[in-house]
């Protein structure tokens, strides 16, 4: 009798530990086996809308359509006209160049601003560089520079920054580069944020060309993720939130000009010595668009899965695996 029940019990402890091992290497094949990396997630259906029109900086057009192809996603121009016709009904993100932002205001007005809310505060992205940055800000301070109006500068009595980032862009940053010298440099990155989708992935610091862009700083009860930071200043140079149902990716330097490599369809002038950087800053601008459509390496990876094992995995595969395992002890195992 003690040995009949010892061998039950046997038999229901090699049943247990059975039916967990083969469900646990199922469960972890159906996790694991087709795990896309941030590289393979497709972005062929993002539809990305560059603004092109009045202000934009003319060398823009070539570099962030090369990127953009590199990313696999759409490109079409806009113009300020466009945006106020209502195209943007049409696109995911919108990619807002450097440039010469008072001239943006007089292109876009205060009807595209409008529209570029609506856009935004109803599930779309933007992203914003250089001069799209402080467009995008509630306030901007140009300082000492007077081919720029007063951050104050008001059209029937309503700003035309578009309000899309809660707080101040403040620019240039003379520390970096002096506009009397070159006006231009090189400018390490910290990324103080490697949680967040956009810069989880990234090596820290990042090396990006600057050209009078902004330091970004968010009113003190606004929800705003700062991701990078000037090194030499220790402001926000890269950061993300959320306008409504939409996001907002802003960044003060040049990530998307690629030093060393003529891939982005740009040369530095014959006169000017091309900097160096090794490290390519297109994965930041991937990632960044990646969030701004919603797409994420988690919901991407569970779609992949859906798509390649039978939904029913937690019902029809573990009453099979069941049946193997009565199987195997009715062999008097």
């Amino acid at each position: 009798m003690f040995v009949v029940t010892n061998f039950a019990l046997t038999k229901g402890v090699i049943a247990v530990i059975l039916s967990a091992l083969i469900i646990s290497v199922g469960v972890l094949f159906f996790i694991g086996a087709q795990e896309p990396s941030i590289e393979d997630t497709d972005l062929s259906n993002v539809d990305v809308a560059y603004y092109n029109g009045e202000g934009a900086w003319v060398i823009s057009e070539a570099i962030l359509s090369n990127m953009t192809e590199w990313m696999g996603c759409s490109f079409t121009t806009v113009t300020g006209q466009d945006i106020k016709d209502g195209c943007l009904d049409d696109y995911d993100v919108l990619m807002w160049p450097g440039g010469r932002y008072p001239e943006y205001w007089i292109d876009v007005g205060l009807e595209g601003k409008a529209e570029i809310q609506e856009f935004v505060s109803e599930g779309g992205g933007y992203l914003g560089i250089c001069a799209g940055a402080y467009y995008a800000a509630d306030y901007m301070v140009w300082m000492d520079d007077d081919a720029y109006p007063p951050p104050d500068y008001k059209v029937e009595g309503d700003e035309l920054n578009l309000d899309l980032f809660p707080g101040v862009a403040h620019g240039p940053i003379f520390e970096i580069a002096d506009r009397n010298n070159t006006y231009w440099a090189m400018t390490e990155i910290n990324i103080v944020d490697q949680t967040h989708p956009i810069t989880e992935s990234m090596p820290n610091p990042m090396t990006m060309f600057y050209l009078g862009g902004p330091y970004l700083e968010p009113y003190d009860d606004a929800s705003v993720s700062i991701l990078g930071e000037y090194d030499i200043i220790g402001k926000a140079a890269i950061i993300a939130c959320s306008y409504g149902e939409g996001r907002v990716f802003l960044i003060g330097p040049h990530g998307e000009i690629e030093e060393g490599s003529d891939r982005d369809g740009w040369e530095f002038p014959p006169d000017t010595p091309e900097p160096d950087d090794v490290e390519s800053d297109w994965p930041l601008y991937r990632n960044a668009v990646r969030w701004l459509s919603k797409i994420d390496v988690s919901s991407s990876s569970m779609t992949a899965l859906v798509d390649s094992f039978d939904i029913q995995f937690n019902t029809n595969r573990v009453k099979g695996y069941n049946e193997q395992v009565e199987c195997f002890l009715s062999l008097g195992y």
